[in-house]
């Protein structure tokens, strides 16, 4: 895709070449741009206001996003009759205001194994002792000797 003007003050136009990154700062999303003709180095933060003439990099940037993520998943692994077996890693969402967490879960029926991302709050309602079991092995437990 080729870049596209972008004014971010009165005076100047810069052409964007790409979105690499999202961040929420004060509550309020922002984008770290690449800027066409300028070095990594010279990449800015921006508030979505100050892009909306590149809507399709945004877009396309969000997309990128969404294949690159796991896909969450959330109560439907439990009412099968599955359950979380183990906790492989944790994992900010999006927003990085919630956690996810990649589990293992044991299968009825001898189905295949299988892996996938939940949100905390399913996890905690759900299997609150795989939680609490991988935390404790997380902790580093000084040496009484």
């Amino acid at each position: 895709m080729s870049g596209s003007p972008v004014s971010v003050s009165s005076q100047e136009e810069y052409m964007v070449e790409a979105i690499t990154n999202k961040r929420i700062k004060n509550g309020r999303t922002e984008y770290e741009v690449k800027w066409q003709g300028y070095s990594d180095n010279e990449k800015t933060w921006e508030p979505i206001e100050n892009l909306q003439s590149v809507m399709t990099y945004v877009l396309d940037f969000e997309q990128s996003l969404k294949l690159k993520q796991p896909q969450e998943v959330g109560e439907g692994n439990y009412d099968d009759g599955d359950s979380a077996d183990e906790i492989l890693q944790i994992r900010k969402d999006n927003d990085g205001q919630n956690l996810l967490f990649q589990v293992s879960w044991k299968q009825k029926n001898n189905r295949a194994p299988k892996v996938s991302w939940i949100n905390q709050n399913t996890l905690k309602m759900h299997n609150p002792e795989i939680l609490i079991d991988y935390l404790l092995k997380k902790i580093k437990w000084p040496n009484n000797k």
